[in-house]
Order: C-alpha cells, then sequence, then structure tokens
C-alpha cells in the first residue's frame, strides 16, 4: 500500500490584461510621448475643498471635470488597483497491490484533487471603464472537488511461444465545482485604499451563485499479446457513461507492433533496434453540462424589443432563455490511424522514432444559429467535423555517458494540417472563437483559428488575389469579412541539451515555430494615433501625388509618410491614409490584409541549472541522502522572423481554440523559479 500527498500555495496580484481601458497597455501605448505618466495621481482643489487621491492621465487631467480618465494611467494600473488571487491546492492518492496468485494482479486506488480559489479585485474610484469610475470591489470564492476510484485486474497467461495478459477495470470520476461572487460600486467614501470600508447602496450590489455537477464511469478491458518476443498486439475496449448525456458510448482500440531487429541489424549492423506499428482508436468528449433542458435566466435587458424594460425596475424576473436545451446530446468522437517506426543506432546512443497520423473529429459541440421564428437563437449541438493530417520526428543522441559526466541531446518536429470539413447545416456559416474586428473563425474549407475580418478588394475575393484598385490607385474595403490568414505554423520543432559534469546538471529547452500568420492590431491601432515606426518617416515628392482622400499634394512638398505603389502607380501615405483611410485605426472599415503578418519566431523556452549536495560530511550533519538547489528561467530569450506590435506569441484572448491576435494584450511574462529539493 502507497500513499502520496501533495500540496501547493499560490499568491499573485495579476494585472488587468487585454483590450481593456483599466488595463496596462491600451493607456500607456495610446498616451502621447511626450506626456510625463510619473505623477499618476494628486490632490485636486476646488472651492477650497480638496478631493485628495485623484487619478491623472493622459486626455483627463487631474481636476477635470470628470474623475474617469478615458484610459488608466498605466501606473494607476499597477499601483492602485488589485486583483489578488490565492489558491490553495491538496492533492492526495492512495493505492493498494494485491496478489492473490502468482500472475494475477489487483490494484484499488482512490484519490482526490480540491483546491480553493479566493479572488479579490479592487478597482479605487477614478479608475477607467464602465461602473469603475466611482469605485468597485469585487469578490470570488471558487471550490473545486474532484475525485477518482479505479478497480484494476490484471491476469498473465503463458502459452509457450505466445504471452497474453488480460486487464480489466473500471474508473468512476465525480466533480463537484462552486462559485460565489459578489460585486459593489458606487464606494460611499473616496478611498484609494482597499482594506477601507467602502460600503454602498443596496441597488449597487450583486450577488451570483453557480454550481456544477458531473459524474462520469468507465469500464474498459484490454487484452495484450506478446508473441515470440517480435509481435505485439492490444485491443481495447471501453464504455463511458457521462452524466452529460443520455446513453452510454463505446470506444474501441487497437495497435500492433512488429520488432524487426534481428533482420534490420543482419542488413544494417548499426541498427541496435527497429520496430514498425500501427494504431487505430477512438476517443470521446462529453458535452458541457446542463445542456438538456431549455432552461430559465434572469438578469437582462430586452433591449431587443420596441420597448427596452430592465427585469431590475420590477423587482426581478425570468424569462425563457434564448438558448435552446437539446436532449439529443452526445460526445464529440476523434477517430485516428497512426503509423510509426522506431530506431536505435550505436548500441542505442542514436533514437529516432517517426510516426504519421490521420484522425477525423465528428459531432463536435458548437452553438449553433437558429432562425428566430423558432423562439430561439442559437442551440448547443452536435454540428460540425474537422480533420487532421501530421507528422511527428522525435529523437535523442546520448553524446556522452559515465559516472561522473553525460551529454544529451533530444529534439522534436512536428507539423499538422487541419481542415474544418463541416459547420452546421449551412456551409457558409462562420463560427465565432473570440471577438474583435480581426477575429478567429471555424469555417467550412479553412484550418481552425482562421483570421478574419474585411480587407481589400481583388480579383478573386481572397487575400492572395490581385488587389482591386479606385481611381486614385489606392485599395478598396471589400463588403464582407474575408479570411485574411492562417495562424497555424508550419511546422514546430524543439531542441534540448541536457548536461551534467559531477554534482552539476544544465538543461536547456530551444524552441522553433516556422510560419503561420498573426495580425497585431495594436500596431495597427496606433498607426491612427501617428505613434508608430512606419509613420514617422518624412518624404520630399518629386512628383506631384495623390493621398487617400483624392487631394493632389505638389512635388517638392516635404509631408511625414511615405509613397506606395499598389500596382496602379505611386501614391501617398500621409495622415489621410492612417487616420481617415483604411491603413490605421479601429472598427470594420479598415485593409486588415495589410495587418497580417509571419509568425516565425525562436526563443529559448527553458534553461535550468542545478547542483546537487550529497557528500558525507552532508549526511552526517543532517541526516539528508541528498541536497539539490535548482534554479530555471522560462522564456528568457526570443529572436522574431517580423516582429510588429507586441509579440506573436501572445493572444488577446487568452488560452481559447484560437489564436494570432494581439490587440494590447500584455507581452508573454518571464519567470524565474527557484527551489531546494531534500532526499532522506
Amino acid at each position: 500500500m502507497t500513499s502520496k500527498v501533495g500540496y501547493s500555495y499560490s499568491n499573485s496580484n495579476r494585472i488587468q490584461r487585454g483590450s481593456n481601458v483599466a488595463g496596462l497597455l491600451l493607456g500607456l501605448l495610446r498616451t502621447a510621448p511626450d506626456f510625463d505618466l510619473e505623477h499618476y495621481k494628486g490632490t485636486y482643489v476646488s472651492g477650497g475643498v480638496e478631493y485628495p487621491g485623484r487619478h491623472r492621465a493622459y486626455r483627463r487631467y487631474l481636476g477635470g471635470s470628470s474623475t474617469n480618465p478615458i484610459y488608466n494611467n498605466p501606473l494607476w494600473t499597477i499601483n492602485e488597483q488589485k486583483n489578488i488571487t490565492r489558491v490553495n491546492r491538496l492533492i492526495m492518492s492512495n493505492e493498494m497491490n494485491i496478489t492473490p496468485y502468482t500472475g494475477t494482479e489487483v490494484v484499488l486506488r482512490a484519490g482526490v484533487d480540491t483546491y480553493t480559489d479566493n479572488r479579490e479585485g479592487f478597482f479605487p474610484p477614478g479608475s477607467a471603464g464602465s461602473g469603475l469610475n466611482s469605485g468597485a470591489f469585487d469578490i470570488d470564492r471558487i471550490t473545486n472537488r474532484e475525485t477518482n476510484y479505479d478497480v484494476i485486474a490484471r491476469q498473465n497467461l503463458d502459452l509457450g511461444t505466445i504471452s497474453m495478459l488480460v486487464t480489466a477495470g473500471w474508473n468512476l470520476n465525480d466533480r463537484t465545482y462552486s462559485r460565489l461572487s459578489s460585486y459593489i460600486n458606487g464606494f460611499l467614501v473616496n478611498t484609494d485604499k482597499h482594506t477601507t470600508n467602502v460600503n454602498t447602496a443596496a441597488e449597487a450590489s450583486a450577488t451570483h451563485n453557480s454550481r456544477m455537477f458531473i459524474r462520469s464511469t468507465r469500464a474498459y478491458g484490454v487484452l495484450s499479446l506478446d508473441a515470440l518476443d517480435q509481435i505485439f498486439v492490444n485491443l481495447s475496449m471501453a464504455n463511458e457513461t457521462h452524466s452529460t448525456i443520455s446513453d452510454s458510448y463505446l470506444y474501441p482500440a487497437m495497435d500492433m507492433a512488429y520488432q524487426f531487429t534481428d533482420m534490420a541489424n543482419g542488413v544494417a549492423p548499426f541498427i541496435s533496434f527497429a520496430k514498425l506499428r500501427v494504431a487505430y482508436g477512438k476517443v470521446g468528449v462529453r458535452p458541457a453540462a446542463h445542456r438538456f433542458e431549455t432552461l430559465a435566466e434572469s438578469g437582462f435587458s430586452y433591449s431587443s424589443y420596441s420597448d427596452p424594460v430592465s427585469v431590475g425596475q420590477w423587482g426581478g424576473g425570468y424569462r425563457v432563455d434564448d438558448d435552446k436545451g437539446n436532449e439529443n446530446l452526445k460526445p464529440e468522437v476523434k477517430t485516428e490511424t497512426e503509423f510509426g517506426v522506431d530506431l536505435r543506432f550505436l548500441d542505442d546512443k542514436f533514437s529516432l522514432s517517426l510516426t504519421s497520423y490521420s484522425n477525423t473529429i465528428a459531432d463536435m459541440l458548437i452553438n449553433t444559429t437558429l432562425a428566430p421564428s423558432k423562439g430561439f437563437d442559437s442551440q448547443y449541438a452536435n454540428a460540425a467535423t474537422m480533420t487532421n493530417d501530421g507528422l511527428e520526428i522525435d529523437g535523442s543522441w546520448d553524446v556522452m555517458s559515465n559516472a561522473t559526466q553525460g551529454v544529451e541531446l533530444t529534439f522534436n518536429w512536428s507539423k499538422n494540417d487541419n481542415m474544418v470539413t463541416k459547420l452546421g447545416a449551412n456551409e457558409n456559416e462562420v463560427l465565432y472563437l473570440g471577438s474583435g474586428s480581426v477575429n478567429s473563425v471555424a469555417m467550412v474549407g479553412y484550418p481552425i483559428g482562421t483570421l478574419y475580418g474585411t480587407g481589400s478588394q481583388t480579383d478573386n475575393g481572397k487575400v492572395d488575389g490581385k488587389l482591386t484598385l479606385n481611381a486614385n490607385g489606392f485599395p478598396q474595403i471589400t463588403s464582407t469579412k474575408i479570411a485574411l490568414g492562417d495562424p497555424n505554423p508550419d511546422w514546430r520543432g524543439t531542441l534540448g541539451l541536457n548536461a551534467q559534469w559531477k554534482n552539476l546538471a544544465v538543461n536547456v529547452l530551444f524552441e522553433h515555430s516556422q510560419g503561420g500568420d498573426y495580425s497585431p492590431r495594436t500596431q495597427w491601432v496606433l498607426r491612427r494615433f501617428g505613434t508608430t515606426k512606419d509613420t514617422e518617416n518624412e518624404v520630399t515628392l518629386t512628383k506631384d501625388l495623390k493621398n487617400f482622400d483624392g487631394n493632389t499634394i505638389p512635388s517638392g512638398t516635404t509631408v511625414r509618410g511615405k509613397i506606395e505603389n499598389f500596382g496602379g502607380g505611386d501614391v501617398l501615405l500621409d495622415e489621410a491614409w492612417y487616420r481617415h483611410g483604411i491603413g490605421g485605426g479601429f472598427g470594420d472599415n479598415q485593409a486588415y490584409n495589410f495587418a497580417i503578418f509571419d509568425a516565425t519566431y525562436s526563443r529559448i523556452r527553458e534553461l535550468s541549472m542545478s547542483y546537487t549536495m550529497n557528500s558525507d560530511a552532508l549526511r552526517g550533519a543532517t541526516g539528508l541522502n541528498s541536497l539539490t538547489f535548482t534554479a530555471t528561467g522560462r522564456n528568457l530569450f526570443a529572436w522574431y522572423k517580423e516582429l510588429v506590435g507586441v509579440d506573436p506569441g501572445v493572444n488577446v484572448g487568452g488560452i481559447q481554440t484560437g489564436s494570432g491576435l494581439d490587440y494590447f494584450a500584455n507581452p508573454s511574462t518571464k519567470s524565474f523559479l527557484f527551489s531546494v529539493t531534500a532526499d532522506f
């Protein structure tokens, strides 16, 4: 019997991220470069009355008509606002192994993973953003408990030249999630200290409580055969039930391998191991919870009606949810076929594995659009299909290895070609994966996460076509949104180094991502403000040129801008192009095809050094077998093929299906970790 327990505690004060007027980068980058941010608050005096702690930001000076700036001064965001998260997590597992007979084993296993996540957000009066002008305070108490139980029985059988292992198992997983949220704004005292009592009126308070319960079971059997230590076969079948679906579902799988080391070694003596393998299997993803029935919803303002009303003005209320329930939900299922070969050379000094795979994900769960005449506007349903085809190469090279020193190189290379083949009943339907003028979407015939927005008119309706120009030689905006680019890389690779010299160890992981597109809309919007590198250029015209407004700028004029030829002759890109035209700014009236760049990058993902003390003096003085000190840095260095904006590795939507969108997103973080490990 073995038992394990792990506890972790983290405490963080985080910055508001993304497109957020109370965040960091909107206020920083949209502020004029000559505006001094240092004195971000002060005391305003009016009529002999002092108002301390006033927010001083660009476009809303200290003591202005309103205490609410358009954007936060970034120092206000960092020093005055609080976004505290405290997480306590406990993981426990217990396992009992019983061997009643030779060749028979029974495993009983139970575990629990539970955490509490306590969050507090504080915005002093004067913070930018709707509802934050007079202050806001919110608390979230999140608890999650996941328990897992397993019963596994194994039986070994020796049939002469064939050995067989039979495995049967049953698993129960249970999850309980709860979130209690409260929010107040409109503080009755003008305070910049989050420890001060900031009671507010009842109508400016809100409380929400949500709970989720999910349970699943899995019964499975595996038959493993080993013939002559050369042919290996695994056949399995699993039956899963989930509380979020009505029926149970079967998932078969099979894999076969043929070890031909002797045959390969006879042809090429430097081959020390060789194996071919093929696999086939299915796996399912359950639907989200509570989607069977059409539920009620509250707290909405019915602005879609001719006479908008708010239920809050009438003491609260409910209406039938506009998302229709679906009693026919089933899991989305991925079916994959895989072929591979594993090779080792020169007495296992060098290893190489190649894997080719192809899979189809059917019955994908998405929100589909319904006709309003049905009384609902959407329904969660099994309505999409997509495919993946890929290749993976892994390998390692044991350069040197002995008792006191060693050097090993590892590498990985992979590519994946994705395609959405079905999306609801309408082939032209677009599923938005985020928000923004340039968005991540799913569309039939395109990879998942395709960048989507308005662009320039072309002869073939696509971004790779010949531009259709107006009479002045400028591109024209598309009337509808189009596919702008594919954020998925052509391939990715890593190179790792593990080295040891006596008690010192070094690990380095280098990562490269080749190709793919990204849209740095941070830089695009700032073109409208005239604060980017590509708007600082000055040029003296040697001939008369038209600008985007159709005005003729005479020869000899010195202007801020640059000369461009879109295919119809030279034109002038001056303020009219960036500020009034389609070459910089906000909204859906922009030529965002010019805001797509190559996302190729390289970075040192991780660098780690450790030193181990294991001397006799240490054991005699402390009773410890060893003591290891480790220092790790992540995202320390990066190189980009076409760095425009913040970082092609960030995404304004955070962790989601879409990627490649930068809109005042915080850059990738560098992190430093230090640890001490004691071995008793």
